[in-house]
């Protein structure tokens, strides 16, 4: 299962906040995707949430290892000022570790910035029921 969080900064500023935090706690983070990049050799890439004919989306994958043998996945998606913020298990032997990043989530980023969490990523590329924080 993942947690879905939405962040109401912008990308940049929310993926280096977490990076941080992530570090901070001991934990190594690595970007193993970057649309960015990826795009780079693409330019006349279309936007499906914006219809433009350049996508300016940001999306990126982090791998954060703890102390388990396997990383969690941290899946972030950016788009007009807002961040959404997946946290995946991976084999993961010890759900702790995604625990351990979900209060970093709740610690790094106020309740103001933080929307709402959903249990299910289905509403990442579309809209999102608002349910409150816990």
């Amino acid at each position: 299962m993942s947690e879905l969080m939405r962040v109401a900064r912008d990308w940049q500023e929310v993926v280096e906040r977490l990076i941080q935090a992530l570090e901070t706690q001991g934990m190594r983070v690595y970007r193993s995707f970057d649309l960015r990049t990826a795009l780079a050799a693409l330019p006349d890439c279309g936007c499906p949430h914006h219809g433009t004919e350049q996508c300016t989306c940001q999306y990126a994958v982090l791998l954060v290892y703890g102390d388990a043998p396997s990383p969690a996945q941290v899946v972030t998606h950016g788009r007009d000022g807002q961040t959404w913020l997946s946290v995946l298990g991976a084999d993961d032997p010890s759900p702790s570790l995604k625990a351990r990043i979900l209060e970093l989530l709740t610690a790094t980023f106020t309740p103001e910035e933080r929307g709402y969490r959903h249990a299910t990523p289905t509403g990442v590329a579309g809209t999102i029921p608002r349910t409150p924080s816990p």
